[in-house]
């Protein structure tokens, strides 16, 4: 199978649960798997941020990100976190080709524009995928490797953007056209009112969700992004906790189920 693991949160800052997931990678790639990890890393940048003296604001889910911001991204995301998860897969007998979406111009993004009907608010140096090249992706393939992604892309005017992990994750999976794109979470899947899981979400149900406020924060754009991806050539999405043992390998198997399947339909 050709995967893309979005691992956000938590699961990809804390070193024990890195170094599992690390584990379960190199072994879906040892059993012929071809897998791409994307990565983000909120938590350290607003930490890193906050030691700065540089605020962070959130909108819709989405950071704010002025110059400043934008530069210490790069720094804690393409630098620090990229770099740990290549130490972790490298530990485990896995080369890792660690970049960002500006290597090899992989993953050309446009810079988001506020819109006068108040939708879209000025997010600053943020930026949605526009355009992807894949060549280097496939060339680590075939060298046995696995890339792993930092969130970040150049514009066509050559400026780094703070790109939404989930997005990113979600236009590899579709240039790709892979088998199955997971994300790997915090919250371990979808959650309704009264904290029960939702086993399946299906993608006519999502404004809903979000309306009624069921869905919330970061959530709210993985929603969409998984929306969005499944109108194109992308086999299935799961939302998964690392918490849950072997939880890459069982998502894979078709008599499990764990965390929120997202499918199409209403």
């Amino acid at each position: 199978m050709k995967l893309v693991v979005k691992i956000g949160g938590q699961q990809g800052e804390d070193s024990k649960a890195r170094r599992g997931l690390a584990r379960q990678i190199a072994e879906l790639r040892r059993s012929g798997h071809k897998v791409v990890v994307v990565h983000g890393g909120g938590k350290l940048l607003t930490e890193t941020l906050g030691r700065l003296g540089i605020s962070s604001e959130f909108r819709q889910g989405l950071r704010v990100t002025d110059a400043a911001t934008r530069d210490v991204a790069l720094m804690v995301l393409a630098g620090i976190i990229n770099k740990q998860w290549v130490a972790d897969l490298e530990v485990q007998g896995q080369p890792a080709l660690g970049i960002c979406g500006g290597d090899g111009r992989l993953v050309i993004a446009r810079r988001l524009a506020p819109r006068p009907n108040g939708r879209t608010e000025n997010l600053g140096f943020v930026g949605r995928p526009q355009q992807v090249n894949t060549e280097l992706l496939e060339m680590a393939f075939g060298r046995g490797f696995v890339p792993v992604v930092a969130s970040l892309a150049l514009s066509a005017r050559g400026e780094y953007l703070n790109v939404n992990a989930d997005d990113l994750a979600a236009a590899l999976a579709i240039s790709l056209r892979v088998d199955r794109l997971l994300y790997v979470t915090e919250s371990g899947g979808v959650w309704d009112a009264e904290h029960r899981l939702l086993p399946i979400v299906k993608t006519g149900e999502i404004r809903k969700l979000i309306n009624e406020g069921v869905v919330r924060d970061g959530m709210i754009p993985k929603l969409l992004s998984c929306a969005r991806t499944l109108r194109h050539d992308v086999g299935e999405i799961d939302i998964v906790s690392a918490a849950e043992p072997h939880v890459l390998r069982r998502a894979l198997e078709a008599k499990q189920r764990v965390g929120t399947r997202v499918m199409k339909g209403k």
